[in-house]
């Protein structure tokens, strides 16, 4: 989260290519560092590793990458990027569980470091800041475009307020980053079984990843406001789910998953064609950080709030009714925005 506040600055100074290559090489270290252990200094130092080499070399640059490389179709671009963090937390868990309990820990953050080593040098070789670079052009639907070294945006003139597009983005990463760490807890207290509890986890986050890649397709197709508001209605259609959970039959615990799946798609997906639709080229960048700044704070802000609503009512459905309210305010706040940039 500190390191969002920097990030702008480190990539005036540095290439988006050899920014997230450093960012990785970052994370390289913070693996290596977990991997040594010993004392509660090593662990600290590793998970400030962890937070630099994230904030440095993940969404923001990428986001930057979309923009300058895909002109159109940049909604799919998006939702397939997004999807990767899915698909690679369905193939390294079992992966490195196998490790830690045929090896060791150590061996599984060894191996972490050496995979972002190696991801470290595929991004030197693949990535380049613009397709001039590589004497190609923006994606365009196949249509013949001059080559050009800028980041590009369709919004208006001016920017988005500040406040509004704050509030928007805290209910949003208030809602998107905090129902998840809750899935399997809410299922214990209503009744169901540890094991349920996990595959439904992990059904949810199989639809998440199949959700983000179809998100972006549809936001190119019919817009990001109406695929903002019917993913939006899906995740609330989500939420009010847990009526039916009852800890005997989990046909509705398998609906709150499939719903939740899909509508928080447009947590992650959302905010960067938001941005291109809201700001003006040359502010594409400053929006982009504003809003992953306020999203993450809404993650760490509300986080605990399911916590002390479960301590004063022993139970955590009300919590997902506060998550679909928060969500709805959200795409009320966004509607006032579009409306209000002549969208």
């Amino acid at each position: 989260f500190v390191t969002i506040f920097f990030v702008g600055w480190y990539y005036q100074r540095f290439s988006l290519r050899m920014g997230i290559l450093v960012g990785t090489l970052i994370g390289a270290v913070s693996a290596l560092v977990f991997s040594i252990g010993g004392s509660a200094a090593v662990y600290y130092a590793g998970a400030a590793l962890a937070g630099i080499g994230y904030g440095l070399a993940c969404a923001y640059p990428v986001t930057l990458l979309l923009a300058n490389w895909f002109h159109t179709r940049r909604g799919l671009a998006v939702g397939l990027s997004a999807s990767g963090s899915g698909l690679a937390f369905m193939v390294f868990s079992p992966l490195l569980s196998k490790i830690i309990l045929r090896f060791s820990l150590t061996t599984a953050f060894v191996t972490q470091a050496v995979f972002l080593a190696l991801s470290a040098v595929a991004v030197f070789l693949l990535v380049r800041d613009y397709p001039a670079e590589m004497n190609l052009n923006p994606y365009t639907d196949g249509k013949a475009e001059k080559a050009v070294s800028r980041p590009v945006g369709n919004g208006p003139v001016a920017s988005p307020p500040v406040f509004p597009l704050a509030v928007m983005m805290l209910l949003i990463g208030g809602a998107g980053l905090s129902f998840s760490g809750h899935l399997s807890v809410l299922a214990i207290t209503c009744g169901y079984t540890p094991e349920l509890a996990a595959s439904v986890v992990s059904l949810f986050g199989f639809i998440l990843f199949l959700s983000k890649m179809a998100a972006g397709g549809i936001a190119d197709r019919i817009g990001p406001r109406k695929s903002s508001t019917l993913l939006t209605l899906c995740f609330v259609l989500g939420c009010v789910a847990v009526l039916g959970m009852h800890g005997v039959g989990a046909f509705w615990y398998y609906v709150l998953a499939l719903l939740l799946g899909i509508g928080s798609s447009i947590c992650t997906v959302g905010p960067p064609l938001w941005a291109a639709d809201l700001a003006p080229a040359e502010e594409y960048a400053r929006t982009v950080k504003r809003m992953q700044i306020f999203y993450n704070l809404g993650g760490i802000v509300f986080n605990v709030v399911p916590g002390i609503i479960a301590d004063h009512t022993g139970e955590y459905k009300s919590s997902f009714f506060l998550f679909a309210a928060m969500m709805l305010a959200s795409l009320l706040i966004l509607f006032g925005m579009y409306q209000k940039q002549g969208k």
